[in-house]
């Protein structure tokens, strides 16, 4: 069977198929003639993905392959990563297939998604792909904008899943988790419905079935949609700040054999929000989870700034606020 055959543009389900084309032209996934390498879980999302993207092959000029992982994590991973594997190669396209290993443990999804992401991106390289497709929906974007709410993320962070990040692009962004299952039943095409979708240990799990729920059930499917816009406008937010930041940290940001030094008062004279970005470009943009950019801010903003001070950050990195400038270096032993 040809690649893509059996797969008509138009006919059931081609509303959907419609929509994650304007989503994907109008956000600039794709402009036709990529190299796609799909990843394919054989639940619902990435089920409705590869069929929707297998119906625009031909008008995109596509050529599209196949990675699945096989985490082990249930007696059924084995079953469903044979049956991706055999109805992707009955559709023509080359498929690629790993079982990870040893992933019992903490933070199980956090590595299980490393390898995931590790495997798809080696695949991408091998083959030559241009762009790594995952069938991340609506839901989805909502749901990791929320759970980055309650732990106090920042601007970037708020802003949950891109559209397209990198090689990484989401045609589905825009289209709701119950679309994708009903455009499966509507086709007959088979996926399994994971249990861990509904295992309450995760954060993602209990986030969708308490506060996202109570949300639709309150408000409606109109607000799940809002807080995407929401979502969509801090990203671009958020993009324009780090544009911004990388520009100032270009004029303030002198790189020494000590460390990096800013002078105070162009520094100074910037909001809070820049002052923090141009900090965070002479760190490296780190992940500061104790605080110390925060604390240096904070005593930016004190008129009473007695230096120097001394602030301990990720990655053994400081911040050294002296009477006329501020160092970023490696913390003194």
């Amino acid at each position: 069977m040809d690649a893509g055959a059996g797969r008509p543009l138009g006919g059931p389900g081609f509303d959907l198929v419609d929509s994650v084309l304007a989503s994907v032209l109008r956000r600039r996934m794709l402009a036709g003639g990529e190299s796609v390498l799909v990843a394919v879980s054989g639940g619902p999302d990435s089920t409705c993905l590869l069929d929707v993207l297998a119906r625009l092959e031909t008008k995109l000029d596509l050529e599209i392959a196949v990675a699945h992982v096989d985490h082990g994590l249930s007696e059924e991973s084995a079953n469903v990563s044979a049956r991706v594997a055999r109805e992707v190669a009955a559709l023509g396209y080359d498929v690629h297939v790993a079982r990870a290993k040893d992933l019992a443990g903490p933070n199980l999804q956090a590595r299980a998604r490393e390898f995931r992401y590790g495997f798809f991106s080696a695949i991408a390289q091998d083959i030559g792909a241009d762009r790594i497709a995952t069938g991340h929906t609506l839901d989805d974007r909502v749901e990791t904008t929320l759970a980055r709410l309650v732990h106090g993320a920042g601007t970037r962070g708020l802003a949950g899943l891109p559209a397209a990040d990198g090689p990484r692009i989401r045609p589905l962004i825009d289209v709701r988790r119950s679309e994708t299952k009903a455009y499966c039943e509507q086709l007959a095409l088979s996926f399994y419905d994971d249990p861990a979708n509904e295992d309450e240990r995760f954060d993602r799990v209990r986030i969708r079935t308490h506060l996202l729920a109570a949300v639709e059930a309150q408000w409606g499917s109109g607000a799940v949609k809002a807080i995407a816009t929401s979502a969509e406008r801090l990203s671009e937010d958020a993009s324009a700040l780090s544009l911004l930041g990388d520009r100032l940290a270009a004029d303030l940001v002198v790189a020494g054999d000590d460390g990096a030094r800013i002078k105070l008062e162009p520094l100074l004279a910037l909001p809070r929000a820049l002052r923090r970005r141009v900090l965070e470009v002479a760190l490296g943009r780190i992940r500061d989870r104790s605080g110390g950019i925060d604390a240096a801010l904070d005593a930016l903003d004190d008129q009473h700034l007695v230096a120097p001070l001394r602030f301990s950050v990720a990655g053994g990195k400081e911040i050294v606020i002296e009477k006329n400038e501020l160092i970023v270096s490696e913390a003194q032993d």
